[in-house]
């Protein structure tokens, strides 16, 4: 990356997190700093995919709805959960370093965020920026069925693949939803790097609990592997669909009674 290249990088990167981004900044061991944002202290490793990450999430806020009408629906959902004693969920499937947990903690702060992440070091960045946050960092895959999975290494820290077999374990959303009391399914967001083929291919009653589904597809990084195709088919017509950012997102209809 030339010098101009990084200098547009670093201004965007400057807008979105705060002047403490550059300013405030503590190094830590294994490549992490600290820094202090607008969004509170954030841990990231400046040689990775980290500031990317909270850039998409936080910066360019590609979780936000609030521009369509469709986001009323899921503020109602949301609403209606508390009012009735229940508890919202938001299942952060592919959490990586917690930006999107950390969008959602600002916008839903009564609901309980499960960040699923299968890559420790990930997984542990996650906990340190959800810190004192309504999130539980779930160090995991998240699958059809459970099981365990591998890491097959990707291009950055934001591309970590997984693969069944191996030492991590695997969770699926109706366990997760199982770790909260009364739990109202609100938003599950899902970027799992082409796992999404496992994750819908069966068990997928869950899905008429949502509110809403953002997912990430990966077609175009497994060309031919066809790992669009499982959720393609498990998602009905009862969503309407939208475009943000690198994401599909899928919002209910009509709002259940």
């Amino acid at each position: 990356m030339g010098l101009v290249e990084k200098l547009k990088r670093e201004r965007m990167f400057l807008k979105a997190l705060g002047p403490g981004y550059l300013l405030a900044r503590k190094r830590l061991g294994a490549g992490v700093v600290r820094a202090r944002t607008r969004f509170g202290p954030l841990h990231f490793r400046p040689d990775e995919s980290d500031l990317m990450t909270l850039w998409q999430t936080l910066g360019a806020r590609e979780y936000d709805l609030g521009r369509c009408p469709q986001a009323a629906t899921i503020t109602s959902a949301y609403e209606r959960a508390l009012a009735a004693g229940r508890t919202p969920v938001i299942v952060d499937a592919g959490a990586n370093i917690g930006g999107a947990s950390l969008w959602f903690s600002q916008v839903y702060p009564q609901a309980r965020i499960f960040a699923v992440e299968p890559d420790p070091a990930n997984a542990e960045l996650c906990r340190l920026n959800t810190r004192d946050r309504n999130v539980e960092v779930v160090e995991a895959a998240i699958g059809s069925k459970p099981g365990s999975v591998s890491l097959v290494a990707g291009d950055a820290a934001w591309g970590i693949q997984t693969a069944r077999g191996g030492d991590i374990p695997i969770v699926t959303v109706p366990q997760i939803l199982a770790r909260a009391k009364d739990p109202v399914l609100l938003i599950a967001k899902i970027d799992i790097e082409g796992f999404e083929a496992d994750l819908f291919a069966a068990d997928t009653g869950w899905i008429a609990e949502a509110t809403a589904l953002y997912i990430e597809p990966h077609d175009w990084m497994l060309p031919g592997a066809g790992s669009s195709r499982a959720f393609r088919a498990a998602i009905g017509l009862e969503f309407e669909l939208l475009i943000s950012g690198e994401n599909l997102v899928f919002v209910r209809e009509t709002e259940r009674p």
